[in-house]
């Protein structure tokens, strides 16, 4: 039998938000921790178990192979079905981009409406998560609200019927709520605007917006053994992004830096890479990426190959236009900030629709 696909009229958008369960007492805890094990244990079973067989079709597993999961963990045969599933979707996805064989590291598994409910709670606390049965120990679970769940309720994300429950590396039991709400349209007038994003000078628009300046000096000021470092450059990086004005974008281009520190071993200091180490690009463009959905906006990744040194008014670019922060193009003396140049750049290339320099056509030109 081949996994069904239901076609939603409308796609959603799904956010999590946390909340930790140091209020549970000892059995309940003892309890939730031991169902966490049996699936963790289940899970990599199965995703051995497929891995060898070299199955990576879309198709469920079969009953024979969910019974015998279920018989050797002692599951019900609902909960083995839901995490052979599970354990299929991983090994198609690491197949497919070409890794090696899953390896289950996290004690969290998903719940979906059939394993739980969740319910106002009338005593002390905000929310009752119960677990129903059909394979989750039956029990009710009082959980406290947050002031980030409070404000996804607020702003009118629904709260979906699954949830995820687990223990992370210091042993403390959470319960991850998901809430969704419809995605809106794409826009279909803005800007097509360029942002550089800079270890140095934080983040530069081509519509001349700048935010983030701060963030080189606060990694310099870290002391070597300083903890919790990188949560200051995560609760900075957050504040910088809600001084931004999305509201005349259409189209966001970024530099596509998956790739930037492939083949740096060796080639820094040992305290240049530990403060590199604190350019969070990454996570920055997982903030942008969720901004962007929520306003419409399409968000496209461009190759930064020569968009610094690059200069878009005689289409020539040479290593020496750029010296610092300043860029001035030796052929037709073209002045302006690096970053902004660059950041132009790529919005250049969203207007023309391609995703590198490499890629533009010979008689293309910008005025």
């Amino acid at each position: 039998m081949i996994k069904a696909h239901r076609q939603a009229p409308q796609k959603m958008m799904r956010r999590t938000s946390r909340v930790y369960l140091n209020d549970l007492n000892a059995g309940k805890a003892e309890t939730l921790k031991q169902f966490l094990h049996c699936c963790h244990d289940a899970l990599q079973y199965f995703v051995d178990l497929f891995w060898q067989r070299k199955d990576f079709s879309a198709r469920l597993a079969d009953g024979e192979t969910v019974h015998h999961g279920r018989d050797r963990f002692g599951l019900t045969t609902r909960l083995a079905q839901a995490l052979a599933k599970q354990a299929k979707e991983m090994v198609r996805s690491a197949h497919a981009q070409g890794q090696r064989k899953p390896r289950v590291r996290k004690h969290t598994v998903t719940l979906y409406s059939h394993f739980v409910k969740v319910e106002p709670f009338d005593g002390s606390l905000d929310w009752a998560v119960k677990l129903i049965g059909s394979g989750a120990p039956q029990m009710i679970i009082p959980v406290p609200s947050t002031s980030h769940l409070n404000k996804f309720l607020a702003d009118g994300w629904p709260m979906a019927k699954t949830l995820r429950l687990g223990r992370d590396h210091r042993g403390r039991l959470f319960v991850d709520f998901i809430v969704e709400k419809p995605r809106p349209a794409l826009k279909t007038e803005g800007q097509i605007v360029g942002m550089d994003n800079n270890y140095t000078n934080g983040l530069v628009f081509s519509d001349g917006q700048w935010v983030a300046q701060r963030l080189y000096a606060l990694i310099q000021s870290f002391a070597p053994r300083e903890k919790h470092t990188k949560a200051q450059i995560k609760s900075l990086i957050g504040r910088e992004l809600k001084k931004i004005d999305f509201s005349a974008l259409q189209v966001l281009c970024i530099e596509n830096l998956k790739w930037v520190k492939h083949q740096t071993r060796g080639k820094f200091s040992r305290v240049f890479n530990r403060r590199l180490s604190h350019w969070l690009y990454a996570y920055t463009v997982s903030v942008l990426v969720r901004i962007c959905e929520e306003q419409g906006i399409r968000l496209e990744r461009k190759d930064p190959w020569k968009t610094s040194p690059f200069c878009r008014f005689c289409r020539k670019w040479d290593r020496r236009n750029r010296v610092g922060g300043r860029f001035l193009c030796v052929h037709c003396g073209h002045s302006e900030q690096a970053d902004l140049n660059a950041a132009k750049n790529l919005a250049w290339l969203g207007e023309a629709g391609v995703y590198g320099l490499r890629s533009l056509p010979s008689w293309s030109f910008v005025q």
